[in-house]
């Protein structure tokens, strides 16, 4: 095995379940999630093993629990934490929402479209504030509102307290207690309620970082909390030993030393954010005009393949370039 630092073992098993994640998603979408008829199939085809697919998002919330500790540890104020992030996140997610709008323009995709109106109000994020619920340009961009709230949330909890471990144990009480508002009435507070469950795996990526680095005493925190979410969740209802197994394993990945050699899982963890974005409303659209064409065998390997060639782009284009454009800039005024 190379001798590797810590940090780049680290990194690369992070890709390693990005990578495994959005396949997940990405299957799911693709052969189970959508009925034939909708995909516009003759043959009736699924993929029955796809159906945990959507699973795959949960893994980017641990994971993503787990990296926003890396980061806000190495971050000087609350500002400058949400101005990585938004260098992160924001022009991938712009070009790949405006690349979706395009799309809509130039096909079908029957009840899931959004005008291009809709679309600009979800560029600036509006359907972030309660109240404004603007369909999302597509349905999947749900869970980067979920990361949003995230950032935000913690990010203040944070710099408030100045104290990782404190902030910790404030996030589990906020996520403990909204989880249980959920229960009583999913209606209540929705603006806050829509981060539960998810608020759960975000805390498990926290702790798994904190007992890594500073022999978290709180450890026993992960499976009265993965217990606590699964079971009382209807999230999860049906499939709770799956998921005890999924979040183990994600955790067991993340905190050892060993460097697991899986350089393509690696290579699509890096575009796992662009594809996740591209894949869905793209894809489905690739799939039904394939379809209609009386190619089903071929359709989904097709858009499977195109839309990771667009995130390659986007990755390599976009995500990269502006991301570090951004923080070159925030770097100049700042000082």
């Amino acid at each position: 095995m190379m001798n590797l630092s810590k940090q780049e073992t680290r990194i690369n098993n992070i890709d390693i379940l990005r990578g495994l994640a959005i396949i997940f998603v990405v299957l799911f979408h693709y052969t189970s999630h959508y009925s034939p008829n909708y995909l516009l199939r003759t043959d009736d085809w699924t993929l029955n093993v796809a159906s945990y697919g959507w699973s795959g998002v949960d893994i980017f919330f641990v994971v993503s629990g787990f990296c926003i500790a890396m980061t806000i540890i190495k971050t000087q104020n609350y500002f400058e934490f949400l101005i990585k992030r938004f260098a992160r996140i924001y022009p991938a997610y712009f070009v790949c929402g405006i690349t979706t709008l395009i799309f809509y323009s130039l096909f079908d995709l029957p009840g899931r479209e959004v005008d291009w109106i809709t679309g600009l109000m979800n560029l600036f994020f509006a359907n972030f504030i309660p109240g404004l619920n603007y369909q999302y340009i597509d349905g999947i961009y749900w869970a980067l509102i979920v990361e949003l709230k995230f950032y935000i949330f913690f990010g203040a909890i944070y710099f408030f307290i100045k104290n990782f471990g404190k902030a910790i144990t404030i996030w589990a009480l906020i996520s403990i207690m909204l989880n249980i508002i959920l229960l009583i009435d999913d209606k209540l507070l929705v603006f806050l309620t829509s981060i539960t469950p998810h608020s759960n795996f975000f805390l498990i990526g926290l702790i798994l970082f904190y007992f890594k680095e500073k022999n978290f005493h709180l450890l026993f925190l992960i499976p009265i909390l993965v217990l606590f979410n699964v079971f009382l969740n209807e999230r999860y209802s049906g499939n709770e030993l799956y998921f005890l197994f999924l979040i183990f394993f994600t955790s067991i990945i993340l905190i050892t030393k060993y460097r697991f050699k899986f350089d393509l899982l690696s290579k699509i963890g890096l575009l796992s954010f662009s594809w996740y974005l591209l894949h869905n409303a793209i894809g489905i659209i690739i799939i039904r005009e394939i379809n209609n064409l009386g190619f089903e065998t071929f359709s989904v390997i097709i858009a499977i393949f195109t839309t990771l060639i667009m995130s390659i782009f986007s990755y390599n284009i976009i995500e990269k370039s502006w991301k570090n454009k951004i923080l070159n800039l925030y770097k100049k005024f700042n000082h």
